[in-house]
């Protein structure tokens, strides 16, 4: 019945790409990452994005945290999975669980709620791994958009809490876009300091100054 109805709207309103406009599909093969994951520099823990926040995996990551295209979790949920699957196959001591970076409860309201728990569902889903929201907000913080490098890292720092360890106790932490790192760090030393390992942190996208360019 689903499928039915997704084909009838399908007629009515067909698809276009979110990132380039071109008729379809969603997000069409050319605004995908495509390359392999992306290795994005940190000092703390081992990075991967499914590729780099520019053209039009921008402007659909854009539309769907912005402008409430929530249907666009499933094919960027599914470029999530794929970093999520390479950062896993390169440690195979244990099986990890997901645990993805909490959002604000102002950001969770605008946005129809928590976008980032949305991706990392479906990657969860894709690559058969077990999903565990330990990581919540232990005080407000500001919108990150605008601060630079030590502004970010000021903003969050303290900022979030976690539970204990769940499963292996082996931690990919998941987020949407890797800009300068803070974000990841600070959920890395909540969950470290809970008791958790962090096999690292993979994302949708990582900003272009970020981004290295091995593996490409």
């Amino acid at each position: 019945m689903t499928g039915l109805l997704v084909s009838l709207v399908d007629l009515v309103l067909p698809r276009e790409c979110a990132g380039c406009g071109r008729p379809g599909t969603l997000l069409c093969a050319g605004c995908l990452p495509g390359a392999g994951p992306v290795p994005v520099p940190s000092a703390v823990l081992p990075v991967l994005a499914a590729g780099r926040y520019d053209g039009g995996l921008r402007r659909a990551i854009v539309r769907y945290k912005e402008r409430d295209r929530r249907e666009l979790a499933g094919p960027l949920g599914a470029a999530l999975a794929s970093a999520v699957a390479a950062l896993a196959a390169s440690d195979t001591a244990a099986a990890p669980v997901l645990v993805p970076v909490p959002s604000s409860p102002r950001a969770a309201r605008e946005r129809g709620g928590d976008h980032v728990l949305r991706l990392a569902r479906h990657a969860a889903r894709r690559t058969a791994t077990p999903l565990v929201p330990a990581l919540s907000l232990a005080r407000r913080v500001r919108d990150s958009a605008g601060l630079h490098r030590d502004e970010r890292a000021a903003n969050l720092a303290g900022a979030m809490r976690a539970t204990g360890p769940l499963g292996s106790g082996r931690a990919v932490i998941v987020d949407d876009i890797v800009t300068t790192g803070a974000t990841l760090h600070e959920a890395a030393r909540a969950l470290r300091e809970a008791g958790w390992t962090i096999l690292g942190g993979a994302a949708v996208a990582a900003t272009p100054r970020r981004a290295g360019s091995a593996g490409r």
